[in-house]
């Protein structure tokens, strides 16, 4: 009997509900909040599937995990340093 295997393609996009999904490997930013609002970290070659219809992106398991990751480490090092504060009215 064959196995059934889940895809890790979402049906749908999360943002429009467009279809029209391509896997991309590609920089995620994600925007930070709470004390280190302001900042952004840009996590590289993250796989994931991009809208065609209006560019959402959504990471794919594997990708989110990896942003998971490397945020997490991206807010310990911005504590640990503690550098400079963004501008206020940025």
């Amino acid at each position: 009997m064959p196995k059934k295997t889940k895809s890790s393609k979402p049906a749908a996009c999360g943002s429009c509900g467009g279809t029209d999904l391509v896997r991309r490997i590609t920089t995620y930013p994600v925007m930070l909040t709470g004390d280190l609002e302001g900042r952004q970290i840009d996590v590289g070659r993250v796989a994931l599937h991009q809208c065609r219809a209006c560019g959402h992106m959504m990471p794919t398991p594997a990708g989110q995990a990896k942003v998971d990751r490397l945020v997490e480490r991206g807010i310990e090092l911005f504590r640990d340093l503690g550098g400079p504060r963004p501008p206020a009215g940025a």
